[in-house]
């Protein structure tokens, strides 16, 4: 049973709050987002910036380098490359992602457990990896809003190149702007655990978004689909 069919049959006290938790993480297309962000793996530091209002060329920047790892600027010139660097700071296909689902009771309320369905924004490794995914979703018990999301791979993977991927855990933390009525994500980390003949290594990536600043864009036909998280970045460096 779907998590919100499940809510709503359960007539849970928050089940309203969740519809509308995921309305607030669904922004309107025309909405777009300057902001700042920082990058660790451990190893280095990246800091970003972006203003969708500033001249093409000056819109996405790199603004502090610090130690050397080739795998964080591979993530950092992906996320420049995107048509809209800003998409990435909205959940818009969570909801299309919530499958059967279960209510845990905890002691500061209520939390989620989903099994994740398959996004088309997926790719080949990123869809593999996601059948083996349990989510788990956690409302602010005060406000209702939309707080975490994180999921976790349940059993080992062996992708196509050999590499066997042993544990897999990704988070997204999220804020709320009351001026413009939106969630969106604040945070996001993602740790790998894998390797192939007898050795292992793990990959951790952490994500900071600061400074978020919202607007109206003049195109209200931007292609706001969120990038499926980074994956082969991940598995690339193990060994």
């Amino acid at each position: 049973m779907s998590v919100l069919a499940l809510c709503i049959m359960l007539a849970l006290p928050s089940a309203g709050d969740l519809d509308r938790a995921l309305d607030e993480a669904e922004p309107p297309p025309a909405l777009r987002a300057s902001f700042r962000a920082e990058l660790s793996t451990g190893r280095a530091v990246r800091r970003i910036e972006f203003d969708p209002y500033a001249d093409p060329g000056q819109r996405f920047r790199t603004t502090r380098v610090a130690g050397d790892d080739p795998e964080l600027d591979a993530v950092v010139a992906d996320w420049a490359a995107e048509r809209q660097p800003d998409v990435r700071l909205f959940a818009d296909d969570l909801r299309a992602s919530l499958g059967d689902g279960r209510i845990l009771s905890e002691d500061d309320g209520w939390r989620l457990e989903f099994r994740h369905k398959i996004s088309p924004n997926d790719g080949a490794v990123d869809a593999a990896v996601s059948s083996r995914m349990i989510g788990r979703l956690k409302l602010d018990p005060a406000s209702g809003r939309l707080d975490e999301v994180s999921y976790s791979m349940i059993e080992p993977l062996r992708l196509a190149d050999g590499l066997i991927l042993m544990s897999y855990r990704q988070r997204y933390g999220f804020e709320h702007s009351r001026r413009w009525g939106v969630t969106y994500v604040s945070s996001y980390d993602v740790e790998a655990r894998g390797g192939r003949w007898g050795l292992a290594d793990s990959r951790r990536l952490e994500v900071k978004i600061m400074d978020v600043s919202f607007g109206l864009a003049g195109d209200a036909g931007q292609d706001l689909a969120s990038a499926s998280p980074p994956v082969p970045w991940m598995s690339a460096g193990l060994p």
